[in-house]
């Protein structure tokens, strides 16, 4: 079902645990359906939109431009824990909180390029280019030592919970797994040799997208490729079940259902 149509250029969905969906685009926007105090009708220039089906009302309000160079910022992730606490990660490295009233920013810094924030389980933090490792702590972003220093070319890609609040982050840098904490800063688990993209625990296992090496999971033996015939994206925890978006651009996902070992592939609507 279409349930928004515009002429923006939407990138990254979120959906909050009270069900309401946000969306940020590449102008600077971001769009959702919570009940949410902003304008009912922001005017932007060059900006149309409309909502063919559904009864859903959606608001949209333009992030403030960045403090460092007055620059309208590039939304790169969005990720939350409730519709009055939530972070977009942007393409310049700045962070920025909303609480439910007001949205702060904050700026790591010029050694950050792309920020993912990720939540879990009252943990917050957010990786990205430059070997950057971000927690925040219901305040202010703190930054966590990469065991290995500082390295420009390095780029962590993606973040997992584990249930004793530890986060384990995929690098693309001769495929290290890193695990850390707030407390005891970071540590390698291990190098593979991949380019991994991104990191999800389900159920106990930990699954990664790895690029075009495809799907892998870390057991005991160390990394096992699942498909090589897929070229993952993303991958995300479902109940019982993973799921991987499958090359940018394509309006398709890969589901492993955990039970059974059996995947298919399916195909998702575009918004916009």
């Amino acid at each position: 079902m279409n349930i928004l149509a515009t002429n923006d250029a939407l990138r990254e969905l979120w959906c909050s645990p009270q069900g309401n969906p946000w969306l940020t685009s590449t102008t600077g926007l971001v769009w959702t359906t919570a009940p949410v105090a902003w304008p009912d009708e922001e005017e932007i220039a060059d900006l149309e939109f409309e909502v063919p089906e559904g009864d859903l009302t959606w608001r949209h309000m333009e992030l403030p431009a960045q403090k460092s160079n007055g620059l309208r910022p590039r939304p790169w992730a969005i990720w939350g824990t409730s519709d009055q606490d939530l972070h977009v990660g942007t393409f310049g490295g700045v962070l920025y909180h909303w609480d439910g009233e007001v949205w702060a920013q904050h700026d790591p810094g010029p050694a950050t390029h792309r920020l993912y924030p990720r939540t879990g389980r009252r943990r917050r933090v957010a990786v990205g280019h430059g070997s950057t490792i971000l927690h925040f702590d219901g305040e202010r972003w703190h930054a966590i030592e990469d065991p290995h220093g500082a390295a420009t070319d390095d780029t962590l890609t993606g973040s997992a919970f584990t249930l004793d609040c530890d986060v384990l982050i995929s690098s693309n840098r001769d495929g290290r797994l890193l695990r850390g904490s707030a407390k005891q800063g970071s540590t390698v688990m291990g190098r593979y040799g991949l380019s991994l993209i991104d990191v999800a625990l389900v159920d106990g296992r930990l699954f990664l997208a790895a690029a075009k090496s495809g799907v892998a999971e870390l057991i005991a033996e160390g990394l096992r490729i699942l498909r090589d015939d897929l070229l993952p994206w993303s991958v995300a925890e479902g109940h019982e079940r993973v799921y991987f978006t499958i090359t940018p651009g394509d309006t398709a996902y890969a589901e492993c259902d955990l039970a059974t070992g059996q995947w298919r592939q399916l195909s998702y609507c575009r918004l916009g």
